[in-house]
């Protein structure tokens, strides 16, 4: 059953939704994401909401493509892959070419 929403990040970004008692998970880099994600039971949840800064298109675009993970900017990174992403998945839903 789908029903857990968890967040993963820098502690800074995420703290903040610990206090809707929704699951965070602090990490600061890929591979404790990616160690993080590996004790989740991906059946259980509904949405993994991850930042960008600890996100890696190589290893987790899959949860993104099942609808799982939805990236979310951090408030340290200036990089901006979630909205990369959630273009990309615009431009795929709708059918649109990309420049």
């Amino acid at each position: 059953m789908e029903n857990r929403i968890i967040f993963i990040g820098d502690r800074v970004s995420i703290e903040f939704f610990s206090v809707f008692n929704i699951e965070t998970f602090f990490s600061s880099t890929v591979e404790e994401t990616e160690e993080i994600l590996k004790k989740i039971n991906m059946k259980e949840v509904a949405c993994v909401f991850i930042t960008e800064d600890v996100f890696d298109r190589n290893k987790f675009m899959k949860y993104v493509n099942l609808g799982k993970m939805v990236v979310i900017p951090s408030l340290k990174s200036r990089e901006k892959k979630g909205i990369k992403i959630i273009e990309e998945l615009i431009k795929k839903a709708t059918g649109l070419k990309g420049e």
